[in-house]
């Protein structure tokens, strides 16, 4: 970027931290109770009476509309949760403060809009601000009999609230239609089907509660015949698993093991790691400058049969998310949610999106396999950094393990970035370890530290390579090629992309040299329609300029806010 543009960037950047600090000193002058150290990135928390707007529109697959509180909160973002019918979480959405103050009733108005299916009859909306919810009903729904749906009525128990406490005290995350039932697992593991057919019955979403074991065998034919549409999830403690239900082949999992669906079980693991594998952790973060937060999880789901045989089960590439909860606000500058390998010893990035209720945390890792998963403050930085436009951007993705630096104390943010360099940083982003795939490029080695890193970019189509066989590993990646192989990365993520390069289209004709973009014009325009890019003038894109180590490092946060990876 510019420097006259980089400059206004680190203005506005310096004015948000002031603001916002003024804003934490008024707060604990109003609230004594509510005394919290944040940092310039870490939301300030608001326990603000919410209210939706009346109606929030729900049409042509669009939902929006505005939540009101009644304290303008940090960085003027505050989050919503959108929930399907069924209870199953579909996004978490930014509501944004644009001067919609509602004088008359001394609250602000934070607008919201986000592509919604439109085959939900209805989508339930939540505050994370103090779990206010609002059913929204489509407006374009018709059920499978051409009856009209019964939009504009409101299910007994209120389509706002906090919800109601069923069964084992778990909180109905909607308006009062949807149930989230709490049944307790046996000490041996084992789930009686009946009172798991009863239970699925009662309700859209399903709690199973460990108790006394760190696993539970769930029996597969009940799934099969009662969990369509279902969101169930398995807690034991503070982490919680979401069971994919959508990767599960019951009979081809059957088959595998040699059983009838009768004699088949989902077994699913949630195993708080032993004391001396935490202290081994303990060790390596400290050699990184770090410390780990809590106590990290074991994950795995398996198929097993009564007689103990397992198998793994390859949930693909979905991403699947598990829980871990804190009774802290935790920094999301400084922290983030790692996965261990046992072999190494090794602790890497994994995506996780941070929601903050109360004075707590929830960290919803969200990642394709099993493993253990946990927590990694640190405070890194660079000394050639101070003071920098991208200075924020590199610290939180150097404390996310996501970028390192050229040495341990330096960072050279205005260096340029090799493609070989950024395939690997984007890769890492995802949350991907080595898939094994083989480069099919002439160039690249397999004996070079990138080989392992661009064959599995090109396996799963990050990146592409020249006409003549190669890759070039080693040229400067320009910005065409660098919003592209980021929105290839959203694209496998499960952003839809696609939607955005019309509106990107629009924003890209004000650049007078749009024209010497070669090949990626659909590719800019989404990413600019994304916040990922940004002009480097009001009137210039230039997209064949070599990146810079600062703009990868910011384009590669601004991916992972927008795929909710952060």
């Amino acid at each position: 970027m510019k420097r006259k543009t980089i400059n206004t960037e680190a203005k506005i950047k310096r004015e948000w931290s002031v603001a916002q600090m003024n804003r934490w000193f008024t707060k604990t002058a109003q609230v004594l109770c509510f005394s919290l150290v944040v940092s310039a990135f870490t939301p300030i928390l608001a326990f603000a009476k919410t209210e939706f707007s009346t109606p929030v529109s729900y049409t042509e697959g669009t939902v929006s509309g505005t939540v009101y509180l009644d304290e303008r909160v940090a960085g003027d973002q505050t989050q919503i949760r959108v929930y399907g019918p069924n209870g199953n979480l579909l996004n978490v959405i930014d509501a944004t403060y644009t001067s919609n103050f509602d004088a008359a009733n001394n609250r602000y108005g934070y607008d919201f809009s986000t592509p919604v299916s439109s085959t939900y009859e209805y989508i339930k909306l939540q505050s994370v601000v103090d779990s206010v919810y609002q059913r929204v009903d489509n407006a374009n729904y018709t059920n499978d009999s051409g009856n009209d749906s019964d939009n504009g009525s409101t299910t007994p128990g209120g389509s706002t609230g906090g919800g109601s406490d069923n069964g084992g005290g778990a909180t109905t995350p909607g308006d009062g239609s949807t149930t989230v039932n709490s049944i307790k697992a046996g000490s041996d593991g084992s789930l009686d089907a009946k009172a798991l057919q009863d239970a699925l019955a009662k309700g859209d979403t399903l709690e199973i509660v460990l108790n006394g074991s760190d696993m539970v065998n769930i029996p597969a034919w009940v799934l099969k015949d009662n969990s369509n549409y279902k969101q169930i999830t398995v807690k034991n403690g503070s982490a919680v698993y979401y069971l994919p239900l959508a990767a599960l082949n019951y009979d081809t999992l059957a088959s595998s093991l040699s059983v009838g669906l009768n004699e088949l079980y989902i077994r699913v693991t949630v195993k708080m790691v032993s004391e001396s594998m935490r202290s081994t952790m303990q060790t390596e973060a400290a050699a990184m400058g770090g410390k780990v937060i809590g106590t990290p999880v074991d994950f795995n789901l398996d198929a097993a049969t009564a007689a103990g045989k397992t198998s793994m089960i390859n949930t693909g590439n979905m991403y699947v998310p598990r829980s871990l909860n804190f009774d802290t606000v935790l920094n999301q500058a400084k922290t983030t949610a790692f996965l261990y390998n046992e072999t190494t010893k090794t602790m890497t990035f994994v995506p996780a999106f941070y929601t903050f209720s109360d004075g707590k945390t929830d960290v919803m890792v969200k990642r394709q396999g099993n493993s253990i998963y946990g927590v990694l403050e640190l405070n890194k930085t660079f000394s050639d950094i101070k003071g920098h436009w991208a200075e924020s951007n590199i610290m939180m993705l150097a404390n996310k393990l996501v970028v390192d630096g050229v040495t341990n104390t330096t960072f050279q943010p205005d260096r340029s970035v090799t493609r070989a360099e950024f395939a690997a940083m984007l890769v890492r982003s995802l949350g991907i370890q080595n898939t094994g795939a083989s480069s099919t490029f002439k160039d690249v080695a397999s004996n070079q530290w990138y080989a392992d890193v661009v064959a599995t970019a090109a396996k799963l189509k990050l990146v592409d390579g020249y006409e003549d066989g190669t890759f070039r590993p080693n040229n400067q990646i320009t910005r065409e090629e660098l919003s592209a192989m980021v929105v290839r990365a959203l694209s496998y993520a499960g952003v839809n992309t696609s939607t955005e390069i019309t509106k990107g289209q629009a924003m890209l004709s004000k650049f007078k040299d749009s024209h010497t973009i070669i090949w990626a014009k659909d590719e800019i325009a989404a990413a600019l329609s994304l916040g990922i890019i940004d002009g480097m003038t009001s009137t210039t894109i230039e997209p064949l300029q070599q990146a810079t180590r600062a703009q990868s490092a910011t384009m590669l946060k601004r991916f992972l806010t927008a795929a909710k990876f952060i």
